[in-house]
Order: C-alpha cells, then structure tokens, then sequence
C-alpha cells in the first residue's frame, strides 16, 4: 500500500491494518543510504521480480543484475536453496543498504507500489498524507453509496 486510496479500499473490504514496507523505505527517518531511496522514486513498478518461488516462498525484489543471477540459479535446479544462497546473503544487502547504496549488487526486497514513491518525506508528513487522502476518498466516494 503506498497511498490514502489504497488505504481507504483495504478498509472498504474490511482490513484491519495494511502493509507499507517499502513506502517506509522511501522516508527520511529511514535507516538506508540514500541512493536506494532514490531508486525507489526514480523506479517504477516493473522493476521488480520475484525469487524464491519454486521453494515456495516467493519474494518481490528489486530487478538488478544479482536477482537475475538468483533466477538463473534457482531455474537451473528449482528447489535448492544452496544455489541461490549466495545472491541473497544478508551481509549483501546490509552492505548495500548502510555502506555503499549500490543497488545493483545485492539483492533486495521491495514493491510494486515503488511505480507510485515520487518523493522521499517524512514519516509523519507520509502518514498525515495518507490519511488525509484516505479521509477524502472515503468522503468523497464511499459515503455517497450509502446517502
């Protein structure tokens, strides 16, 4: 979920909290260099993959050169966690994330709602936004089905 209008259609079928990881991702107080917040807002939701699916654990991350070699070796023996190990070794994407915020050479996990980041704010200015525009949808548009 990465705005209000998708919080107010969670709520509309019932949900009772959302998922925002990778929205928080592109958030000043997060704790990430900087140029992966950047590509969370210059990306859009095709540059993402999954991985891991035929251990049946499927994960969406970010589409880079190490992802892809993670797909290779998981399609050249499918269900062997071994092969993929190495591409998705946690000291990778700390390295990334903290040291060097290269986000070619680790593989990360992140969204398809990175296709509608296009700034980098605040946590609290983020969560005013969202609810501010959840408040209106549902005003706007829900409560008119019901009147």
């Amino acid at each position: 979920i990465g705005d209000g209008v998708q919080l107010a259609a969670c709520l509309a079928l019932g949900a009772e909290g959302i998922n925002m990881g990778t929205r928080f991702m592109a958030t000043k107080e997060a704790p990430i260099h900087e140029n992966i917040k950047k590509a969370l807002v210059e990306s859009d939701q095709t540059n993402t993959t999954t991985i891991l699916r035929t251990l049946k654990n499927t994960e969406r991350v970010f589409k880079n050169d190490q992802a892809a070699l993670a797909q290779e070796a998981e399609r050249k023996k499918p269900g062997d966690i071994s092969v993929i190990r190495e591409f998705i070794a946690g000291s990778k994407y700390r390295i990334s994330f903290q040291e060097t915020g290269n986000t070619n050479d680790s593989v990360w996990s992140c969204g398809q709602v990175m296709g509608i980041i296009d700034d980098v704010p605040t946590c609290q200015e983020l969560v005013d936004r969202i609810v501010g525009d959840a408040e209106q949808t549902i005003s706007n548009r829900l409560n008119s089905l019901i009147t």
